[in-house]
C-alpha cells in the first residue's frame, strides 16, 4: 500500500462574503496522491496533507463515518464574523468535527488497551485545551487521531454510522446525569438504583436527549420527555415512560401530571433561550437544571427566584472523562440497553460537508443523526 504520505484537505474561503474575517481550513486525509481544488469563489477546496502518526495517549484510526452536531457550524461562525461571541479556533489551517467512528489503524507507543482492526467511536478534540487547536484530532477527514481516554469500542453488529452518533450526545448525556447530577452511574454498580424516581428530559429526539433517556432509564428513572409527535413510538422504544408534544399549549400541565408531583430533575438536551426557561417554570422550587449550552441571564434570574440549581456540560470541562463509561458502551450496546441513533448519510462523502452545516443552521434536523463517510469522497 505504501507510506502513508498524503491526505486532502477542504478549505473554507469566506473572502467574497461581508464582514468576514478568518479563513477555516477542513481537512481530509488521504492514502492516495490526489489533488482537487475547487473554484476560488467557492467557500471551500480540497488539498493533501500527510496522515498523523499517533502520539501518547493516542491512536490512528480510518475515519469511516463522522457526524454532524450543532457546535460544528457554531465553532465555523465564530470564526468569520467579528460580533459573533466566543471563538474558539486559535490557529488555521484547522479540522472540525466532533463525532466519529472507524477502524484503528496504528497506535500511540503506550496504548495497551487498544489493537490494530479494534473498530470505535470516538469524540474528537479539534479546537479544546484553552483554544488550542488540533486538526489532526478533527472528525472530519479520512484520518484521525483518537484519544483513548474518549473512545469506546463497538460490536461487530454496529454499523459505523449510526455509531458515530455516539461520542457527543452519549457522553454529554453522562455527564450530565453523572457528573453534574451525581447519580451513581450503570457502570459503577448503579444500574436500576433510581427505581421509582422521575426525571424529565427536554427534546428526547435529539442526540444527547436520545442517550440521556436511556442512561436514566438503565439507572431506574421513570423518564418523562418531550418531542413532535413523530417521534414518539421511538422514544418509548428507548425507554421513556412518557412523551410530551412539545408544541401543546399546556405542555407544561401534561408533564407535571405525567410526574405526579414535583420535578426535581430537569435535563434541558436543546438548551436554547426559550427551553431554558421552561426548565425553570416546571421545576420545584430548589429542583436541579442541567444545560448544555451557556446559561442565559433571564434564566439565572428565573432560576435565582426558586432558588434552583443550574449545572452546565459546557466546554472541555463538562466532559465526562470515566475510563469504566467507555469501556462499557460495547457491553451495553451487546445487551440491547443502549441504541445508537438513528442516521441520515449524506451522499458525496467529505463534499457533503457545507450541506450538513447548513441543514443544522437552519434547525431542520430532527430524530436523526446526519452522518458523512470520509471515504467515499471523490
Amino acid at each position: 500500500m505504501g507510506p502513508l504520505q498524503p491526505r486532502w484537505t477542504i478549505k473554507s474561503d469566506v473572502s467574497t462574503r461581508p464582514r468576514l474575517r478568518r479563513q477555516v481550513v477542513i481537512k481530509l486525509r488521504r492514502i492516495f496522491k490526489l489533488t482537487r481544488c475547487l473554484p476560488a469563489q467557492s467557500k471551500q477546496s480540497i488539498r493533501s496533507q500527510p496522515i498523523p502518526e499517533p502520539v501518547k495517549g493516542h491512536v490512528q484510526v480510518r475515519v469511516e463515518a463522522a457526524a454532524f452536531n450543532p457546535v460544528d457550524y457554531k465553532v465555523l461562525l465564530s470564526q468569520i464574523y467579528d460580533n459573533y461571541p466566543h471563538p474558539f479556533v486559535q490557529k488555521f489551517p484547522t479540522v472540525l468535527g466532533w463525532d466519529a467512528a472507524g477502524k484503528v489503524t496504528k497506535i500511540g507507543p503506550d496504548v495497551t488497551n487498544f489493537k490494530v482492526g479494534d473498530r470505535v467511536a470516538f469524540l474528537c478534540m479539534p479546537v479544546f485545551d484553552g483554544g488550542k487547536t488540533h486538526g489532526e484530532r478533527g472528525a472530519f477527514q479520512q484520518y484521525a487521531l483518537a484519544d483513548i481516554r474518549l473512545a469506546a469500542k463497538i460490536p461487530g453488529t454496529a454499523d459505523y454510522d449510526s455509531a458515530s452518533s455516539f461520542p457527543v450526545g452519549g457522553n454529554t448525556a453522562a455527564a450530565a446525569l453523572y457528573s453534574q447530577l451525581k447519580f451513581t452511574a450503570p457502570w459503577l454498580a448503579g444500574e436500576g438504583a433510581y427505581k421509582g424516581e422521575k426525571i424529565v428530559i427536554l427534546g428526547g429526539s435529539s442526540s444527547v436527549g436520545s442517550y440521556a433517556i436511556q442512561l436514566a432509564a438503565l439507572s431506574g428513572f421513570e423518564v418523562i420527555t418531550t418531542s413532535s409527535p413523530a417521534h414518539f413510538d421511538y422514544l418509548k422504544s428507548l425507554g421513556a415512560s412518557a412523551v410530551i408534544d412539545r408544541s401543546a399549549t399546556d405542555v407544561a400541565a401534561q408533564i407535571l401530571a405525567a410526574a405526579d408531583g414535583p420535578v426535581k430533575y430537569v435535563v434541558d438536551s436543546i438548551s436554547l433561550p426559550p427551553t431554558q426557561l421552561f426548565g425553570v417554570e416546571i421545576l420545584q422550587p430548589k429542583g436541579s437544571l442541567v444545560l448544555v449550552t451557556r446559561i442565559q441571564p433571564p434564566t439565572k434570574e428565573a432560576a435565582d427566584a426558586k432558588e434552583i440549581t443550574l449545572l452546565g456540560t459546557v466546554g472541555s470541562a463538562g466532559l465526562y472523562f470515566s475510563e469504566p463509561f467507555w469501556n462499557s458502551i460495547k457491553g451495553l450496546v451487546e445487551r440491547g440497553v443502549l441504541k445508537f441513533n438513528r442516521p441520515t448519510v449524506l451522499p458525496g462523502g467529505l463534499r457533503a460537508w457545507e450541506e450538513g452545516f447548513e441543514l443544522h443552521r437552519q434547525g431542520k434536523v430532527s430524530g436523526t443523526k446526519l452522518v458523512i463517510r470520509p471515504q467515499e469522497t471523490k
